[in-house]
């Protein structure tokens, strides 16, 4: 729990950190700009876009930097941050981007439309029924899966048809995630955390105390573990039986799980605290910082760094 170092931008950080092929980290600010920091902490570059940047960036395989703003627009960022295209959707986007195989970048918008996009040129648009706050997710088929504030969790093929469309009781803000054997897990502001197949019929669902807004992580052994707003981390079985609950000093957010390759789980919460679980819910320690964190989920190095905003 040693601090390294710390980056200050005129504005919260609410963006999860993006870490590149080189150690390069990548966050945005509400401050409207896109920040590069080398490992130690220096800065890289920086670049501007025209609102608040919420969404986390992601890095393509050539090294550009694909991420939202609240201005409405995807940016593309190439070598020192330089604006190779901005695609503009039609309300603020939130959502952070993901990468197909093919290139294509998926992203949702307030608009309450999935955009498909290829060197800033939309390929298609796939509408739902209110707002996107979430990320989609993609399958090992290039599904495209994500969560609508209609309260409908939705796949969509690569062209951009709907294949299905799950209604959870309340809306959904998480993203999901794919477990080893391509089943699908989401919570709800509705309290629940579901477990969907990949022909979209319900495999089980687990009641935590409170809306679940972070999204699922998966295990190696397929354990899935979640954050509610309850203040519990919530460890299930593939089968969706409650393995153990850990209890945080304050309820969680936004703020994702993440594993580190020892089975460490790191998880923040509206205290400010990050907390280091041991895979059988033993906390291990906590890091304060100054701040409530709510939004922005920690992110590992392959070194073991864990950098959160």
């Amino acid at each position: 729990g040693t601090k390294w170092w710390d980056f200050a931008t005129a504005g919260a950080v609410n963006s999860s950190a993006a870490i590149g092929p080189d150690g390069a980290v990548y966050f945005g600010s509400t401050d409207g700009k896109v920040y590069a920091l080398n490992a130690n902490g220096s800065l890289r570059w920086v670049a501007r876009t025209d609102g608040a940047v919420w969404s986390s960036p992601a890095v393509g395989g050539d090294g550009t930097v694909y991420v939202g703003s609240l201005d409405g627009k995807l940016y593309a960022l190439g070598a020192m941050g330089a604006r190779r295209w901005a695609f503009p959707t039609k309300d603020a986007v939130y959502s952070s981007p993901a990468i197909g195989v093919d290139g294509t970048v998926y992203v949702g918008s307030m608009d309450g439309k999935l955009y498909a996009v290829t060197n800033g040129v939309e390929r298609w648009e796939f509408p739902t029924g209110a707002g996107i706050y979430s990320s989609p997710i993609i399958g090992a088929n290039g599904t495209v899966y994500i969560g609508s504030r209609d309260g409908g969790f939705y796949a969509v093929s690569p062209d951009g048809v709907r294949k299905w469309r799950w209604a959870t009781g309340n809306w959904l803000e998480a993203s999901g995630a794919i477990g080893p054997e391509g089943t699908i897990y989401v919570g709800s502001a509705d309290s629940k955390v579901y477990a969907l197949n990949p022909d979209g019929t319900e495999l089980w669902e687990y009641r935590t105390g409170a809306g679940v807004y972070a999204s699922p992580a998966v295990g190696l052994d397929g354990t899935v573990y979640v954050a509610s707003n309850d203040g519990h981390l919530h460890a299930l079985t593939p089968q969706g039986t409650n393995k153990w609950e850990a209890v945080l000093d304050n309820r969680v957010g936004y703020s994702s799980v993440a594993i580190a390759g020892d089975g460490t789980l790191w998880v923040a919460a509206t205290d400010g605290k990050l907390y280091g679980f041991g895979p059988d819910g033993q906390r291990r320690w906590t890091f304060p910082t100054p701040n409530s964190i709510n939004y922005s989920s920690p992110n590992i190095a392959a070194d073991g760094t864990v950098y959160i905003g």
